[in-house]
């Protein structure tokens, strides 16, 4: 990772769960979006790691690509003419692995999840607050190094400790899909549809969703939820 000075509080971007590809790239340089709105803005105006954010973009095409970020929605912009040889642009929906077609950096969708995930695992470098070490203070109370805590360090990208892919979707299914169940009443249990069908919704594999709905199931549960009720006949 790489550590920078005189970085800008993201903190509000914090309970976001998609981003766009553009979006992605800016807050991983650091950037706000809310006020450099695109990468061409930026080089633009010469911002502080507007090739960082370019480079990251690219980072995150490449990622799509190969299947390492799962898009919410893939789209891409095509020119087409009328009659008269007037060019109109159109935005559609393709397919990940679509070579015939430039994947749009400002339509095309995709999860905080994927991105952490993927962020994770191929150990890409984002911009974060430089370290600084916190002067010592005497204590009126000294306790052992074991119970100090070590000072917080804010992060441009919300990303605390190890995180995967998997883990997001688990986090996410529990606060969406698990949050109201009641152990004494079995039917308060989300169905294994419905788990799957959201994290589906939510950029996750089918394999991916499989796993998530039996970690998060309990063993009395595995062969389903809440069932569905029969109209009176």
């Amino acid at each position: 990772m790489e550590y920078d000075d005189d970085l800008p509080d993201l903190s509000h971007w914090k309970q976001v769960m998609e981003f766009t590809v553009e979006q992605a790239a800016l807050l991983m340089a650091s950037i706000d979006p809310f006020d450099t709105p695109s990468l061409e803005e930026a080089k633009h105006r010469r911002l502080p790691r507007w090739k960082r954010a370019h480079g990251n973009a690219l980072g995150i095409l490449s990622a799509i690509r190969q299947g390492l970020i799962s898009p919410v929605a893939c789209k891409a912009v095509f020119i087409d003419y009328d009659f008269n040889g007037n060019a109109e642009k159109t935005i559609r929906t393709i397919k990940p692995t679509d070579r015939d077609a430039d994947i749009c950096l400002s339509e095309t969708i995709i999860t905080r999840a994927s991105l952490v995930g993927w962020i994770t695992t191929e150990r890409v470098q984002i911009s974060r607050p430089t370290r600084s070490i916190a002067p010592v203070m005497p204590a009126p109370h000294p306790q052992p190094p074991e119970f100090t805590d070590p000072p917080p360090q804010p992060l441009s990208l919300p990303y605390y400790g190890h995180t995967s892919e998997g883990l997001e979707f688990v986090d996410d299914a529990i606060k969406q899909m698990w949050s109201t169940y009641d152990d004494d009443d079995p039917n308060t249990a989300p169905t294994r549809e419905a788990v799957i069908k959201y994290l589906r919704e939510r950029g996750a594999g089918a394999n991916m969703a499989e796993a998530v709905n039996l970690i998060l199931r309990p063993a009395n549960l595995r062969n389903g939820g809440r069932k569905n009720k029969k109209a009176p006949t």
